[in-house]
């Protein structure tokens, strides 16, 4: 099987990596041509724990994505961004949300939150989510990355009203520490987001011209009828 989805040099990455320890995501490098869509990270605990997604914000970059990390508690303000975004007709698609552990939670959230204002997320992925176990309604497919080195429940459940695809992934061999940075997962996450393919543009709404009828003919006015002649006298034999 064939990787549509390589990897970005190791160069290329490190030096992505560094600019987003130096910099923060307000500072990114500027994408090669058109973002091919707008994908959102939010680290756990401390905001220091889940380096993995830096890496990994390196490599979408890299592939064009219009990629950013952040603090798991920046979700809101996040959400009103890219509500005004879609609102302004400038967001990219597909929109992707990734979070490790408590970012992992605050991703399933805005996509709850995003769904109720009516701004569907294309994929979420959470790696490893802590106390949120349920997806809300939004989110059209869900894709959870968990481990069971402890005794937690880390799968996802629909919640009410979800009418998306959810799929829970064990991963063995890794921990809650380390499962964002399994470079394998970084391919995976990669493919998927390469493979959406955007919703088709709805085709456009054809007003069938109406023409009013045309105005009934005018009846022609009646000549008037000629004179009778007198009539002839009988004369009597």
């Amino acid at each position: 099987m064939t990787n549509d989805c390589p990897i970005p040099p190791r160069r290329a990455v490190l030096a992505g990596l560094l600019l987003l320890g130096a910099c923060g995501p307000t500072r990114l490098a500027p994408l090669a041509g058109p973002a091919k869509g707008r994908v959102i990270l939010l680290r756990g605990l401390a905001n220091m724990f889940s380096t993995g997604l830096n890496t990994m914000t390196a490599e979408l970059r890299q592939a064009n994505y219009d990629a950013s990390v952040h603090n798991h508690v920046e979700g809101r303000r996040l959400v009103e961004e890219t509500v005004a975004a879609v609102n302004a007709g400038t967001l990219p698609r597909p929109l992707v949300l990734i979070g490790h552990s408590f970012g992992a939670d605050e991703v399933l959230r805005m996509g709850g939150m995003l769904g109720a204002a009516t701004v569907p997320v294309d994929l979420v992925v959470t790696f490893d989510p802590t106390v949120v176990g349920t997806a809300p309604p939004g989110p059209k497919r869900v894709v959870n990355f968990y481990q069971e080195r402890d005794p937690l429940s880390r799968r996802v459940e629909p919640a009410p009203g979800f009418d998306g695809v959810i799929e829970n992934r064990l991963v063995e061999g890794e921990s809650h520490l380390s499962i964002e940075k399994a470079q394998r997962l970084h391919v995976e996450v990669l493919t998927m987001i390469e493979g959406i393919r955007p919703a088709p543009a709805p085709p456009p709404v054809v007003t069938p011209l109406i023409t009013a009828p045309p105005p009934p003919l005018a009846r022609p006015a009646r000549l008037p009828l000629p004179p009778r002649p007198p009539a002839g006298r009988v004369r009597a034999s």
